[in-house]
């Protein structure tokens, strides 16, 4: 299929979607775009007056990774027709529909519709990729959120999934002395090769008041008031669990808790290189059909 005559609409989202209209344009995709956080001032990329005439004709549409949150499709546009009906509705049918965490219910809508869903976050390769901007996001949180240095610290990680491990990694190459909580055996064999000590689950309430910084992988509330109270006043929680992540927020600011959700990190940290990722993924689907 040749990339002039496929024509790709990218809405919403953050800087990832701004870097990813260019890398399309300079690929030769006919590219519109709407409801970016930013202006491309590109020459080859068209950018719509509404969300209806973006996806005007699209062959393919991308939203956003996350593509939904609190019901509403991510960014910082002021459009008030920037919700799924919307959307859906004036995609074109056998469109192609890219985007990240897609809500089931969203996918069905879509499909629905005769509309190829493609969850670029379900995509082992895409997954594996996008945790190191993840992890170096954190890291960079880390350094910049807290007044005591990262390396030789004392650091507690909190799954060892994509991002924990890729984590672990960077830490260690900071000399810092990181110890990992995983529930999974077989995960948890693997890091007791990197990590200084794998903390058991009925050891890690102890564990917490012993640490420095602690990264949070899980996505469920496993930092509970009781946890909490065992945080030393100078440890910083950094969570970079999807929403609503891994701790109970309201009482991390009642015990005064230095703890922070991190969404978005790669859109923030690494947004060149995370949407080449997510154009690579795109192409490979294009050249599927």
């Amino acid at each position: 299929m040749r990339a002039d005559s496929y024509k790709i609409a990218v809405t919403g989202g953050d800087r990832r979607q701004v870097y990813l209209a260019r890398i399309l344009a300079e690929k030769g995709y006919e590219v519109a775009v709407f409801g970016l956080c930013e202006r491309v001032y590109e020459e080859r990329i068209r950018e719509a007056a509404s969300l209806k005439e973006a996806l005007q004709e699209a062959d393919a549409a991308v939203g956003p990774v996350p593509f939904i949150r609190s019901g509403k499709i991510m960014g910082t546009y002021e459009s008030p027709d920037m919700n799924i009906e919307t959307f859906f509705g004036a995609l074109p049918e056998n469109a192609d529909f890219f985007a990240g965490n897609i809500p089931e219910e969203a996918g069905r809508y879509a499909q629905g519709k005769g509309i190829r869903v493609y969850d670029m976050m379900k995509d082992e390769l895409v997954a594996a990729r996008n945790a190191v901007a993840t992890a170096e996001g954190a890291i960079a949180e880390a350094i910049t959120g807290s007044p005591f240095n990262l390396t030789k610290s004392r650091c507690l990680v909190l799954g060892y999934g994509r991002c924990g491990s890729v984590l672990t990694r960077l830490l260690k190459s900071l000399f810092c002395r990181v110890f990992v909580s995983e529930k999974d055996e077989t995960r948890a064999a693997a890091a007791f090769v990197l990590a200084d000590g794998i903390v058991a689950e009925d050891e890690l309430t102890d564990a917490l008041g012993n640490v420095d910084f602690i990264f949070n992988t899980v996505p469920e509330t496993i930092l509970s008031e009781e946890r909490l109270r065992h945080i030393g006043k100078n440890t910083w929680i950094l969570d970079i669990a999807s929403a609503p992540g891994g701790v109970d927020y309201r009482a991390a600011k009642a015990l005064s808790v230095n703890a922070v959700l991190l969404p978005g990190l790669p859109g923030r940290y690494a947004p060149a290189s995370s949407a080449a990722i997510l154009a690579d993924f795109i192409e490979s689907r294009v050249r599927l059909r």
